[in-house]
């Protein structure tokens, strides 16, 4: 008997020293908990939370059970997010601090790059029972302006998915995928009716020489012929830097159908405004390829409000950018102005290929001179290669190494591209492809 005793108390010890060995320490159970969210497999739930988990962020505090928040979690997962746990520390206080990198479908949307947060984890007991949250660096303007236009879209358009915002469920969460969707397919320039317009700052990068060969190239095809369109060279901002005379070119490409804004933005914002009241008054957008600064954006739309003074230009007059540089030296109070008084679009950078846009800057690409077949457009692809060349990098002008080796740049035609839902073409090579048969 007494043996019988001795042999279940010691199994008893070996059943408690394994259960031991398996603890996990809270370090592991963070991990596991954004493995779960990232993995959207919420079997761990009862083994991670506690039966009560509390969450905060500034002064939202809600709790939840365990039931609630796999309902929460299951409206995240609509989103396809993806968790990456950049940095895990213990801190004095016994929390498990966190600094995360969250990326989906909403967040991209809103955001257009990763949300990367502070989370201060508390575990008792083996269990997460709090989960606090703060913002790195966060960027309210962007989430802002973006939530807004979307919010705006859809209450005029689709008003049945109106509370999409705040409909923290599954089915809320499929409204809200759908709206931006609705909103990414909504229509963009009426090829009949709108007025396009493309800025070239030229100053003080080659590229826009490029850019201007390829607006033509595109302006060329059958498919794009009833599209009024108007080139605008000197656009340029607040930058340092010599000019790059385009003029030779631009006479080339475009005859008559250009304005030369080199030191006269105002006279040029003026010339440029009466050509686009013809389109406005017959109930057509402007819609503005910015290949360089918005300051004489600005000055047109200005020129444009007086004018038009009962013109609604946030629903009338489209600016689309997709270059940080070409927004760091803008004049912040013009660019303040664009974005305030325009239907303001920033998409994607066009000199990287995969991001959702085309990539057009391609170093050592020479095949457009086998591609290019028609005689106008084959002189015109060779003048500005050769006036890049020329000036590029010259007299502390601004070398841009797709120039230099010999290849092409004009990344500023992806904005042009996004207007016509061609957003889909890959890069340099598919663009030529595609365009000079």
């Amino acid at each position: 008997m007494n043996k019988r005793i001795i042999v279940i108390s010691l199994c008893a010890i070996g059943l408690l020293s394994c259960r031991n060995s398996e603890k996990k320490s809270d370090t592991e159970i963070v991990n596991q908990y954004y493995h779960m969210l990232d993995t959207s497999d919420y079997s761990q739930i009862s083994v991670l939370l506690a039966d009560n988990i509390q969450t905060q962020e500034g002064e939202y505090s809600p709790s939840y059970s365990q039931e609630e928040y796999k309902e929460l979690l299951k409206w995240d997962a609509v989103f396809d997010p993806t968790y990456e746990i950049l940095e895990i520390v213990k801190e004095d206080n016994g929390t498990i601090k966190a600094t995360v990198s969250k990326s989906d479908t909403r967040i991209q949307f809103l955001y257009e790059k990763p949300f990367i947060t502070d989370n201060n984890i508390t575990i008792k007991n083996g269990k997460i029972t709090k989960v606090s949250t703060e913002y790195v660096d966060f960027d309210s303007k962007t989430f802002g302006n973006n939530r807004t236009r979307l919010l705006t879209y859809i209450d005029e358009m689709n008003p049945e998915l109106n509370g999409f915002l705040t409909d923290q469920t599954e089915a809320g969460a499929n409204k809200y995928l759908k709206a931006i969707e609705l909103y990414r397919a909504k229509p963009r320039f009426n090829l009949g009716k709108d007025l396009l317009l493309m800025h070239f700052d030229c100053k003080t990068d080659v590229d826009d020489l490029h850019a201007a060969a390829g607006l033509l190239t595109l302006m060329s095809q059958p498919k794009f012929s009833e599209v009024k369109y108007h080139a605008v060279a000197g656009t340029y901002g607040i930058q340092e830097g010599l000019y790059v005379p385009p003029n030779s070119l631009f006479k080339l490409a475009f005859g008559h159908n250009w304005t030369d804004a080199h030191e006269r933005m105002e006279a040029a914002a003026e010339e440029v405004a009466q050509r686009a009241m013809a389109t406005l008054e017959a109930e057509g957008d402007i819609w503005i390829a910015e290949a360089g600064q918005s300051d004489f954006s600005a000055h047109l739309v200005m020129a444009i409000q007086k004018m038009l003074p009962e013109l609604e230009s946030k629903k009338r007059i489209h600016i689309v950018q997709h270059s940080d540089w070409n927004e760091e030296v803008t004049s912040p109070e013009l660019l303040e102005f664009a974005k305030t008084n325009t239907e303001y679009n920033k998409i994607k950078d066009g000199n990287s290929v995969g991001n959702g846009t085309p990539g057009f800057r391609t170093p050592g690409y020479t095949a457009w001179k086998q591609e290019v077949k028609d005689p106008k457009l084959k002189s015109v692809w060779e003048l500005a290669v050769n006036l890049s060349q020329k000036y590029n990098g010259k007299e502390g002008r601004y070398n841009n190494e797709a120039v230099a080796e010999n290849g092409l740049d004009f990344s500023d035609l992806s904005e042009v591209c996004w207007m016509l839902h061609l957003e889909d073409i890959k890069d340099t090579e598919e663009f030529f492809n595609r365009f000079t048969p």
